[in-house]
């Protein structure tokens, strides 16, 4: 099964849905993006049942809901895409969403790998 093309919209609601490692209430996402909840429901759907979210049904403010999420896949990595030299790229421990042109942990490793060459 391959997952469905998403639509820039579906793009965006994924994005903000990443950026909350915790879940989002689905009562609250809708609001933060500015679409009606009929909406919201639609584009969530969508993403469940492409395999990029999951919903657990809760509470919240005695109102039922869900806690919306993204699912996390075990991907095959080729190992030698792990290794810069001899050295494991930082990244393969890292689990934060970061942008690599502003990731400290791998700027201080690269500027490692740079004096250890002068050396």
């Amino acid at each position: 099964m391959t997952a469905p093309q998403l639509s820039e919209t579906e793009t965006t609601v994924l994005a903000h849905i990443r950026a909350k490692p915790d879940g989002t209430f689905q009562s609250e996402l809708w609001k933060d993006l500015g679409v009606d909840s009929r909406t919201c429901s639609r584009i969530l759907k969508k993403l469940e049942d492409g395999g990029y979210i999951e919903r657990e049904e809760c509470k919240k403010d005695g109102t039922r809901t869900y806690l919306v999420r993204i699912v996390k896949t075990e991907k095959t990595i080729d190992p030698m895409l792990l290794m810069a030299g001899e050295s494991i790229v930082p990244c393969v421990a890292c689990d934060e969403e970061c942008n690599v042109e502003h990731c400290k942990m791998l700027e201080d490793w690269v500027y490692e790998l740079v004096f250890s060459e002068m050396e």
